[in-house]
């Protein structure tokens, strides 16, 4: 039997147990911060509650556990997709769907979207370009009015400098 077969079976039941006891019914807060704090705070305090048919505590068990992990990359994980496109001719980049601006000056060159739950970043090279709230939707245009101003400002019809704002 491959490891992974009966291993399945208890991350599934954790899963399932973390599930039934820490999010139901279905807890409610401010942000993703506030979730996370509630999250460790539960979870410490089952430290010290022994499960049956082991010696010790949890808290116990997971620190002769923690002795023999490695130690966790100098830099953390980025928690999310990516995806290397090329910004077309209207400042857009489409990413799942949808399209989100960026500065006119980087016009048709290739940069990277990295797509969060919340938001999405666009760079270029090691510039952040440019960041919008990620949208659900599908087919939705996602613009930031200033990536288009240096555009704007070159039109002759625009309005002179300093007479209107944005």
């Amino acid at each position: 039997m491959v490891r992974g077969q009966w291993t399945s079976g208890k991350v599934e039941g954790m899963v399932g147990y973390t599930r039934r006891n820490f999010m139901v019914p279905k807890p409610q807060f401010a942000s993703f911060d506030d979730l996370n704090a509630h999250l460790a705070e539960r979870c410490g305090k089952r430290m010290d509650d022994k499960l049956r048919g082991h010696k010790g505590t949890i808290g116990e068990r997971f620190e002769a556990d923690a002795e023999c992990l490695q130690p966790l990359p100098a830099v953390p994980y980025d928690a999310c997709d990516k995806q290397s496109v090329r910004v077309n001719s209207l400042s857009l980049v489409r990413y799942r769907g949808n399209d989100y601006s960026v500065p006119t000056a980087y016009g048709h060159q290739e940069v990277l979207v990295r797509g969060y739950v919340h938001e999405v970043v666009i760079a270029c090279g090691t510039e952040v370009i440019a960041r919008h709230a990620r949208s659900w939707e599908k087919e939705d245009y996602i613009y930031d009015p200033l990536h288009y101003l240096a555009l704007i400002e070159q039109k002759t019809n625009a309005p002179a400098r300093g007479c209107a704002q944005l």
